[in-house]
């Protein structure tokens, strides 16, 4: 190139390979609260609800999750009982959580929750793994 650079950064507006950009607006509650529904409705989990993506999503949830919410995913957390966090996260076990379509959870997690004491992890847990911890989540309700 004539700037002697190699490594150029791509054309704006282009994605890698299989890492389509979250499809859902999050610029304001308002964009929040209706794609958290919409995701509801159009979001599957595609990963197989089994032992092994049960297994691996509960070593995920160790890495990511209890930090704040739990061992037991009761919102009983390090940072929380520390005092560190100074409002207790949602308990994940608790019927407000796991009556929610898997979709909702997946758009928690990747783009953090309406109130914003969650932040989001969608940059740092894949797709597929926050799948997995949907999975390890539901495990926790039977």
């Amino acid at each position: 190139f004539s700037d002697s650079v190699t490594n150029q950064l791509p054309v704006d507006g282009t994605v890698s390979r299989g890492n389509m950009p979250f499809p859902y607006a999050t610029n304001s509650i308002t964009d929040r609260a209706v794609n958290q529904t919409l995701a509801g409705k159009q979001l599957v989990n595609l990963i197989e609800y089994n032992d092994e993506s049960i297994v691996l999503g509960k070593d995920l949830y160790n890495i990511y999750c209890k930090v704040c919410h739990g061992e037991s995913a009761t919102g009983d957390g390090h940072l929380f009982t520390s005092g560190l966090f100074p409002a207790k996260p949602t308990s994940l076990i608790d019927s407000y959580v796991q009556n929610k379509p898997d979709g909702e959870i997946y758009f928690v997690i990747t783009a953090g929750s309406i109130s914003g004491l969650m932040a989001p992890h969608g940059t740092q847990i894949t797709p597929d793994e926050r799948w997995m911890i949907i999975n390890y989540l539901r495990s926790l309700s039977e």
